[in-house]
């Protein structure tokens, strides 16, 4: 698209703008780094900021799922999220805080050293946690906000796009063929995901799309050299925290870089949570919350499936589109392993990794992210 839009950015912030440079360019948005050619007060003083265009203008007022209502409640609300500098639903645009040049994870996980990888582990999980703990005191103004924006919402910024799962469990029985009993134990089974919504001081608000490209390593921070801060609030929601927690760990679902890390990354990944969660201490030693996570990791697999299946099976090229296969297949057995609130339905995500890998042959693991590749 034209860049146009950079006007009715300008007139949302209150003074000029022209474009640095095109940071993204999907099919639903751009954005761009920009140059605040008039006075700074709108930016805080600040020489650059960061403008974000939705093409579509028909969802500017609809929450459901991924889009400007949610990016723009969430930049509102979500604690550590670039600062919300100015938005226009109506023209489609929202102006942010310019977080710079920083690395993102996903650029220290396709670096050569494995020891930032693992120090940027520790600090996201430590970071993370500091931010849901934070979190907990916003979720009636993430929720009055979407409100504001859409006042025919159903859940008020709820999990994004909660039918996606149903459909993809849908397909997951047509795929295996299942019979018509197991469909009712799957339908029964799919409903208990609706408990990923949370309930009060489980409840947390979040970027909730923490893909490694979208977390920059930014700083300093308050007794620390970096902090890592969320980009593209578009899915932001409020849920369970096990959501969260699921998130924490690969494959990242939504990953432009698909690849794997070893059990070291994670580990420092959960240490770094530990010591950020300050009013959740118990949480980790929570008996129950493994159940609510293997539920976050099914509902990860189940829309992924929906939205991935039916064309990863259509394209014929086994080598271009592996990554997405493999992605697919270990989110399958992942909640095949974890998603015991959920038997039925587990076991269908285990035999549909098994048949992917046997039948379809497709790649059985991703390899590791290149700054933990053993080759």
């Amino acid at each position: 698209m034209g860049l146009g839009w950079i006007d009715d950015a300008a007139f949302a912030l209150g003074t000029e703008l022209s474009v640095d440079r095109v940071l993204r360019e999907g099919i639903r948005t751009t954005v761009a780094r920009c140059w605040v050619d008039g006075p700074t007060t709108a930016s805080g003083g600040a020489r650059t900021v960061v403008a974000k265009c939705f093409r579509s203008r028909a969802m500017s007022h609809n929450s459901g799922g991924f889009g400007l209502v949610r990016e723009w409640a969430g930049l509102s609300c979500v604690p550590g999220a670039p600062r919300l500098l100015a938005a226009d639903l109506d023209l489609g645009v929202v102006v942010m805080e310019d977080l710079g040049t920083a690395p993102t994870l996903a650029g220290l996980l396709g670096g050569p050293d494995p020891d930032a990888a693992l120090e940027a582990g520790y600090v996201w999980g430590r970071d993370t946690a500091a931010s849901l703990t934070a979190s907990l005191r916003v979720v009636d103004d993430f929720q009055d906000l979407v409100r504001r924006a859409d006042p025919g919402t159903g859940s008020a910024g709820g999990p994004a796009s909660p039918r996606l799962p149903r459909r993809g469990a849908a397909r997951l029985a047509e795929v295996l063929g299942v019979d018509a009993g197991v469909e009712e134990e799957v339908a029964q089974e799919v409903d208990r995901l609706d408990s990923l919504a949370g309930v009060e001081g489980l409840r947390v608000v979040s970027q909730a799309d923490p893909a490694p490209d979208n977390l920059v390593m930014t700083g300093p921070g308050e007794g620390s050299d970096v902090v890592v801060r969320a980009l593209d609030l578009e899915a932001a929601s409020y849920h369970h925290i096990a959501v969260d927690l699921a998130g924490l760990v690969s494959p990242w679902p939504a990953s432009g870089l698909l690849a794997r890390v070893p059990d070291e990354f994670q580990a420092a990944v959960m240490t770094g949570f530990g010591t950020g969660l300050e009013g959740l201490v118990d949480l980790l030693d929570d008996p129950a919350m493994d159940r609510m996570v293997g539920l976050a990791v099914l509902s990860a697999a189940l829309q992924m499936t929906e939205l991935t299946l039916e064309p990863l099976r259509r394209r014929e090229d086994l080598g271009r589109f592996s990554g997405g296969r493999t992605r697919l297949v270990s989110l399958w057995r992942r909640a095949g392993e974890q998603a015991v609130a959920a038997p039925v339905l587990a076991g269908l995500c285990a035999r549909a990794a098994e048949k992917a890998v046997r039948d379809w042959g497709w790649p059985a693991q991703l390899p590791f992210y290149p700054c933990f590749s053993r080759e």
